[in-house]
């Protein structure tokens, strides 16, 4: 008859599990125990059942859940869905962590550590303590749509100042001169502000077009009366805007709603473009908005083959940074100056 382990942990004077933890090399065993143990398990006789076939190793996804951030879901859904599969072909297991800008380092740590995470990816979510000692720990770490830490950490960015600047472009071969810029603090996100802004001054600026410093309407996010009083003001001078560039489509819906409110229509009174593609455009209650769209497919692609490079590769002092083109996409938010209105056309 075969010994069993309650045997090697009789005759070793431990308890079944102590014995059971110092064969399979687990738990806080001291090494003069579990060299007892194991000498035991030689001299009877004792083998190890083979183990059983390990789950794949995790890799943890974080991903901000505060309530005023719902719509990116929609944007970001894609990059999941692109990291998930790739992953899950080369034996990994993607798991998402739900976290909140407030939460507590080491408790976000404690739960990576619990998931016994290989490495770690962190959505639009940026938290410059926790990437350094995740990174500290040997768990590598790659933010995805956050370039305000593609300076000190693995990073897959929007090039938000070339969307921008190629948008301001369109605007400027329909023949827009007189263009305005609408856009809301994003604490969370400076660098996409600044990016954003500084790739629509340049397309301005290569064409040698002025920019009223008015022309810039920047509000609280949720601020309804705030935009509408700013639209307002912006569109009451003689010397108005023909078009605006908005930071997000998500924003210009809240824009082309209050324009719509002060007998203004988009684009017969004013042309709109603006970055992301966060909206659901299938959707027939969504306002179409030609925008530069984020290809977040591509993204999640990067992402998942970049994380697995640095696993298996040797440590690099080098930072990788990788940025996604965005690309237009027409919905007719924008006519052409000097083109006849196509509501008008059609009444004719």
């Amino acid at each position: 008859m075969k010994p069993r382990l309650r045997q090697v942990a009789e005759q070793a004077g431990v308890s079944l599990t102590t014995a059971s933890m110092a064969l399979s090399g687990k738990g806080h065993i001291s090494h003069a125990v579990r060299l007892r143990v194991v000498d035991t398990a030689q001299r009877i006789g004792y083998a190890r059942k083979a183990p059983k076939e390990t789950a794949p190793s995790t890799i943890t996804i974080l991903l901000p859940v505060d309530d005023k951030w719902a719509h990116v879901f929609y944007l970001i859904r894609p990059i999941i869905v692109e990291i998930e599969r790739t992953l899950i072909t080369a034996g990994y297991y993607p798991a998402i962590l739900p976290t909140f800008y407030e939460s507590n380092v080491e408790n976000t740590i404690a739960k990576i550590l619990a998931n016994e995470a290989k490495a770690v990816f962190s959505i639009h979510y940026g938290n410059a303590a926790l990437f350094s000692q995740l990174e500290g720990m040997g768990i590598p770490v790659v933010v995805i749509m956050n370039s305000n830490y593609q300076d000190t950490f693995y990073s897959v960015c929007v090039d938000d100042f070339q969307g921008a600047y190629e948008g301001t472009l369109h605007l400027i071969k329909l023949g827009h001169k007189a263009i305005g810029y609408v856009d809301f603090p994003r604490p969370d996100l400076p660098a996409s502000v600044v990016d954003r802004y500084i790739g629509f001054k340049k397309a301005l600026d290569e064409y040698g077009f002025p920019f009223d410093s008015s022309w810039r309407l920047t509000v609280p996010q949720d601020d309804r009366a705030a935009l509408g009083e700013g639209l307002r003001a912006l569109f009451s001078s003689k010397d108005r805007p023909t078009a605006l560039f908005v930071h997000d489509d998500h924003f210009a819906a809240r824009v082309m709603s209050e324009l719509a409110v002060q007998g203004l229509t988009v684009p017969e009174d004013v042309s709109l473009i603006a970055p992301g593609d966060v909206l659901n455009y299938s959707d027939p209650f969504v306002p179409q908005i030609t925008t530069m769209r984020i290809n977040t497919v591509l993204m999640g692609q990067i992402s998942a083959e970049l994380i697995l490079n640095r696993m298996r590769r040797k440590p690099d002092d080098d930072i990788h940074v990788l940025k996604i083109k965005q690309q237009l996409v027409d919905r007719g938010s924008c006519r052409r100056i000097g083109e006849r209105p196509a509501a008008l056309a059609a009444e004719s």
